[in-house]
């Protein structure tokens, strides 16, 4: 199945004429695996619960802030507790999340873990921090086989909670405004007015955000397409050419119909251009069961559908050829790479697209959004060794706090990490759903904008800050 996203754009570049956006575009759906914290108070102090004791207005050397991160020794073991994270805050009572690294004595290796603690907040608003009592440990993560797992687990669950003294207020207000967003988020995660199309025979989706954006190529008389991942192209005469498998084709017009381009137009340094980026799709097609990638040839062309709003293709080989999932009254599709299912019962269908479910009464719709509560149970009985057990987990909003198995920690070196981007023009803002936060939709790499003063970049897992989009 090949799915669309708003605001997907090609990086085609030659020169600086031809340059395409970094990232999809944040419009897309938000998948309902994604877990939801509960939602913070409104803004302003902390209430305080009626029994928690009262503090003094200034500092003590009972609530000394705490210095990040912690550092612990037991049995020759140095544990490092790292800043908590706050994941939940109601009615003053917090939940928080520390990365741990356990590091024993002549071993010269990090093991990493995490400890999950509960506290109550209480609010000093003159020394801007709030003061954790009653804190306890509710969990202690170490990837399974660490030996002494059990006894860091108790040392941890004794030695953390005396140490953990203050949260900065401004660590709670973030918290807040994380969980606030989350919920607008979650509040615009409507399922998406998408266009489902179903094809018993090869097809292509071309998928054009909006009217097609053209821009001079630099060097030649065409111009490009900047709106879509495709190469796409127009030569003066109206006519465009498409980049498919090993060739071009070619039509009069974006509706087709489709041929193979008897004289394609010269492209060799816009598609090394192209191609050094890394990010646009030449639609290559995938390789059959020998190794051999798809080659243009006449009459045995795939049906080339072109589209400006959001669209989703399936494409099944043949007829639908449906097998069964073992214990439930699913079946679904063999012959195809979408995630679609057949309820033999009423006989009806579902797909699986960018995290929301579809409902028709056959393959040839109309589609219907299918809210999870109304999915029938047998999605939620999916054996965990089936080839659908995906569908299952997100679904069923499957999703738990990492593991130390699960979670990797590299420092960039401050000195010798650089970032590398390019920028078609200025900065093209689009806003970020269910936040008050825009994206650079024109930049080869991500780049959010929290104010006009305040701009963070990601590139190799490394983030980025500037006080304007040039930089430094």
């Amino acid at each position: 199945m090949r799915s669309t996203a708003p605001r997907a754009f090609i990086l085609a570049v030659l020169g600086l004429l031809l340059v395409a956006c970094a990232s999809e575009s944040t419009n897309r759906v938000t998948d309902d695996t994604g877990a939801m914290h509960e939602l913070l108070p409104p803004a302003g102090p902390v209430a305080k619960p009626p029994d928690s004791p009262a503090k003094a207005g200034a500092l003590t050397p009972d609530t000394a802030a705490t210095a990040w991160p912690l550092l612990l020794t037991y049995e020759g073991t140095a544990f490092r507790v790292h800043e908590p994270v706050v994941e939940t805050l109601n009615d003053g009572i917090l939940t928080a999340r520390s990365v741990v690294t356990a590091e024993a004595a002549g071993q010269g290796r990090l093991v990493l873990g995490s400890v999950t603690m509960k506290g109550v907040a209480d609010v000093d608003a003159v020394a801007g921090v709030a003061s954790l009592v009653d804190t306890e440990v509710l969990r202690v993560s170490f990837p399974a086989g660490v030996d002494n797992m059990q006894a860091w687990q108790e040392f941890l669950r004794f030695a953390v909670p005396p140490r953990i003294k203050t949260v900065p207020l401004a660590t709670l207000e973030s918290a807040r405004k994380i969980a606030q967003a989350r919920q607008r988020a979650a509040a615009a995660a409507t399922a998406p007015a998408i266009r489902i199309i179903v094809s018993e025979r090869p097809a292509v989706l071309v998928y054009i955000d909006g009217d097609p954006r053209y821009v001079p190529v630099k060097g030649t008389d065409l111009m490009g397409v900047l709106n879509t991942r495709v190469l796409l192209l127009k030569d003066p005469q109206g006519n465009h050419y498409l980049h498919m498998y090993n060739g071009w084709v070619r039509a009069a017009s974006l509706d087709g119909p489709w041929e193979i381009a008897p004289s394609p137009p010269d492209t060799r340094g816009l598609q090394q251009a192209v191609r050094e980026t890394g990010r646009a799709n030449f639609l290559l097609g995938k390789a059959d069961a020998k190794g051999r990638s798809p080659v243009l040839s006449a009459g045995r062309l795939p049906d080339i559908l072109v589209a400006t709003q959001p669209t989703a293709l399936i494409v099944l080989d043949g007829s639908p050829r449906y097998t069964s999932v073992a214990g439930t009254t699913l079946q679904y599709a063999v012959n195809t790479s979408a995630h679609l299912f057949r309820d033999s019962a009423p006989g009806e269908v579902y797909v699986r697209i960018d995290g929301f479910s579809f409902r028709a009464a056959d393959i040839n719709g109309p589609w219907w959004h299918a809210p999870v509560a109304s999915l029938p149970a047998g999605f939620s009985a999916i054996a965990d060794d089936s080839p659908k057990r995906g569908v299952k987990a997100s679904i069923a909003g499957a999703q738990t706090p990492p593991s130390g198995s699960d979670m990797k920690v590299v420092a960039a070196d401050p000195a010798t990490a650089s970032l590398d981007l390019n920028m078609a023009g200025d900065p093209v803002l689009e806003p970020i759903r269910g936040t008050e936060l825009n994206y650079v939709a024109n930049s080869s790499v991500p780049i959010i904008q929290i104010d006009i003063n305040n701009w963070y970049a990601v590139q190799n897992a490394v983030w980025f800050f500037a006080t304007d989009v040039p930089g430094p």
